[in-house]
């Protein structure tokens, strides 16, 4: 885990300059500029097209972190790549041809909002083939530890051209329909880049799409993409499924802009999560591969131990400053109706992040199929409780279902890689994280507001967390690799 840990510090920096920015979009731009209707209107158009993307992708960006490593480079690993771009290219020419024939049809069931602005729904499928091949292109360049520039172009590139959309927009140069345009336009000039980047740093060119290995390795390798395909949807369908079905019962867009925007502050909590696995699962995969079990133990265990202790960090800065937060955003009152929705959004973002080693150890083992299982009962799970609560609590019942779903998938998992794997994600490490976590609720729960300035509070604050939370982890050594990394950066500040 220690050299996934440097490894991911500076996509950390890149990532988190990113939320600042993205902070800035969507908190205090969006919520100033446009209406909460417009607001819903552009995460629709983008949910959909993440709701759609596993089916297109069809599980290849999880082969070549699965697999990449048993061809050799050259021409075995050139005609591998080349199949995996090959396959989601054909899958979206034929997805594209029966959405255009039945273009209608589709848009009348989505609801009377969406015919209503179905206008902007013909930007879901260029929007489809930039994620699918941004995806993709990025997982190919994890497996050589090349995470930094494509996180540059998704958290830097895409937020400031969104802002800069944002501003033009606000002295009425274009339209709301041409800001969609353009800003759909920048994902496509962002995957071209991301391609020329990626032939610039790994020795590729376009072959004969084929597998280069027995017969017995080409089996395993089409099973475990069939078996992704239904993997990758659970996580993918749980996490959009909900923007969908509150537009289709409440038939209302303006709902799902407050809703999206609380769903955007809850979700900085798994921030680290992604750059964590793309870089520990192809040394989880070699490791297994290799048998080497005390090691895979040892790097599960850190792996949660170290999301754990970000994961609830970030849930504690988030949840103990939301009111101030939503005085200091523009039009915070008209949001702030999403406050329990970040509450509820936010411990489901927790339990994804401490549990995500074990979706790191189920597809790194031949227990990969399980998946097939696992993601139908999590879609049942969502569709049913999304369609519960909404109708009953509206979007802070959309956030209750997205919650108990990803409690009820965490459980499963953990207890499947404790049965199969013969493997505990959990140590005494997590009860240290577990006290700290309580002594800062029991302070917050008797804290009074000190200060009259919002941003003080704020201030003041994440001050405690840090001191209560990080200090304590630091003394009980929850985390050697937090505790090695605090120690390091404090000499450099001493210039020692």
């Amino acid at each position: 885990m220690g050299i996934v840990i440097r490894k991911t510090i500076s996509t950390s920096i890149i990532n988190y300059l990113g939320v600042l920015l993205g902070v800035v979009n969507v908190l205090w731009l969006q919520t100033a500029i446009i209406t909460e209707l417009q607001v819903g209107i552009l995460n629709y158009i983008f949910d959909v097209s993440i709701l759609l993307f596993p089916f297109i992708l069809f599980g290849t960006s999880g082969l070549s972190a699965r697999f990449i490593h048993i061809f050799k480079p050259g021409k075995e690993q050139n005609s591998f790549i080349s199949l995996l771009f090959l396959v989601p290219f054909c899958i979206l020419i034929l997805f594209s041809i029966v959405v255009l024939i039945f273009k209608d049809s589709i848009i009348a069931k989505l609801g009377q909002d969406a015919i209503k602005y179905s206008n902007y729904l013909v930007y879901v499928l260029p929007i489809l083939f930039c994620y699918v091949y941004q995806y993709l292109i990025e997982a190919i360049l994890a497996t050589k530890s090349l995470t930094v520039f494509s996180s540059f172009l998704k958290n830097i590139y895409r937020r400031l051209t969104l802002i800069g959309l944002l501003i033009i927009y606000s002295f009425q140069i274009i339209d709301f329909y041409h800001l969609v345009f353009w800003y759909v336009l920048a994902h496509f000039i962002e995957v071209v880049i991301l391609f020329f980047f990626f032939k610039s740093q790994i020795d590729f060119k376009l072959s004969v799409p084929k597998l280069l290995t027995t017969k017995a390795k080409r089996k395993e390798i089409y099973i475990y993409a069939l078996v992704l395909i239904i993997g990758v949807l659970g996580p993918v369908l749980v996490g959009k499924i909900d923007s969908v079905m509150i537009s289709g019962i409440t038939d209302d867009f303006k709902l799902l802009g407050v809703y999206s925007i609380a769903f955007f502050i809850a979700t900085v909590i798994e921030l680290p999560k992604r750059i964590v696995q793309q870089l520990a699962f192809p040394i989880m995969a070699k490791l297994v591969t290799d048998k080497k079990q005390d090691e895979l133990d040892k790097m599960f265990k850190q792996t949660s131990v170290n999301m754990a202790i970000i994961g609830l960090f970030l849930f504690l800065i988030i949840w103990y400053n939301i009111d101030e937060l939503f005085l200091i955003i523009p039009n915070g009152e008209i949001y702030s109706a999403g406050k329990w929705v970040v509450f509820f959004v936010g411990i489901a973002k927790v339990l994804d992040v401490v549990f995500s080693a074990t979706d790191l150890m189920i597809n790194a083992t031949k227990f990969f199929r399980w998946n097939a299982i696992l993601a139908p009962f999590l879609i049942l799970t969502s569709v049913v409780t999304n369609y519960i609560f909404i109708n009953i609590y509206g979007i802070i019942g959309a956030a209750i279902a997205t919650s108990i779903t990803i409690f009820l998938y965490s459980a499963a998992k953990y207890f499947l890689v404790m049965i199969k794997v013969k493997l505990n994600v959990f140590s005494v490490n997590h009860i240290y994280i577990f006290i700290n976590t309580i002594l800062v609720v029991l302070i917050f729960t008797i804290k009074p507001r000190f200060l009259e300035n919002n941003f003080l509070e704020i201030g003041l604050n994440a001050t405690i967390i840090t001191l209560v939370f990080v200090g304590g982890n630091f003394l009980m050594k929850s985390s050697n690799e937090m505790n090695d990394l605090i120690k390091v950066s404090y000499k450099r500040l001493l210039g020692r």
